[in-house]
């Protein structure tokens, strides 16, 4: 089959999606996603979760993005984590079952793709460093939402409780994107109120400093150190309340290390997996904005 272009081809990627399981698609360019804000500043902070700033010795090459030299189009799709669906998040050893969801959404629209028209296609790791792109950025780009005062990509039908993945086209599509849609003017905050750890309280980044006006957290009080110091106490909670050996507890805490690459761990019967890890979700289940309204 000819394979389409432009507006045709990015309305049958969209459609495609949703008929596999998408809540949600879009389409940016390549181009555009190199000059988002998160892949310009990410060879300023980094991935270090413990630091603010990368370390800038003159011998260490800044971090980059490992963008295919052939990539021109990058499809963003989105699947809802809706409150009453809370075990979407739940990491069990291998990942969460909503990102497994979106995994094999994607695998299957990237087969669709390049059988159908013969495009090459990309598809992402979750992880910058293990060759994937910012995720938000690239959902904003594509115009499937806006960065929130909770960090978080706030769309106009789900809110905040939606996650995302992506693949890259060589191929030109029409790009849905950005979208102008700002829900936090006015807004009176629930999210960085509801923090338990108070990751909003402080300005953390400034425009002068990145050298940009598109800071985190909108106006850079967001402090994505403090914020991984609960994400590093849930799993610790997690580990502890599993009721064996304190070997298997580390080879537990090793997995989630590992994240995508860990081995899921289960009980001696060899039955489903007796643990998971409840990552904090209070900023983005106090958002009003979406069709599924908590609080």
């Amino acid at each position: 089959m000819n394979s389409p272009t432009g507006s045709e081809l990015t309305e049958k990627i969209i459609e495609k999606a949703k008929t596999l399981g998408a809540a949600i698609a879009g389409v940016t360019s390549v181009e555009s996603l190199k000059a988002s804000p998160s892949h310009r500043i990410y060879p300023k902070i980094g991935m270090n979760l413990r630091v603010h700033w990368q370390d800038a010795q003159d011998h260490v090459k800044p971090e980059e993005v490992a963008w295919p030299t052939d990539a021109v189009s990058a499809v963003v799709i989105g699947v809802a984590h809706n409150a009453d669906e809370p075990e979407l998040d739940w990491w069990d050893g291998k990942g969460t079952p909503g990102n497994r969801i979106l995994v094999r959404i994607n695998k299957k629209l990237s087969e669709w793709i390049e059988n159908t028209f013969s495009i090459k296609t990309y598809k992402l790791p979750y992880f910058v460093e293990k060759g994937g792109i910012f995720l938000k950025d690239a959902a904003v780009m594509a115009g499937l939402g806006c960065i929130g005062k909770n960090n978080l990509v706030i769309t106009p039908g789900y809110g905040p409780r939606i996650r995302f993945r992506a693949l890259l086209l060589d191929r030109k599509a029409e790009a849905t994107g950005p979208l102008e849609f700002n829900p936090c003017e006015g807004c009176k905050q629930p999210c960085r109120k509801a923090c338990p750890i108070k990751a909003f309280q402080n300005t953390i980044y400034s425009a002068d400093a990145l050298g940009q006006s598109r800071l985190p957290g909108i106006n850079g009080t967001y402090d994505r150190l403090t914020c991984n110091v609960k994400m590093e106490k849930d799993i610790e909670e997690a580990v502890m309340a599993m009721p064996v050996g304190d070997e298997e507890q580390e080879q537990v805490r090793l997995a989630i290390d590992e994240f995508e690459e860990g081995v899921m761990v289960k009980p001696k019967d060899d039955k489903e997996p007796y643990y998971c890890v409840k990552y904090c979700r209070e900023c983005e289940l106090v958002c009003p904005v979406g069709k599924q309204v908590t609080g």
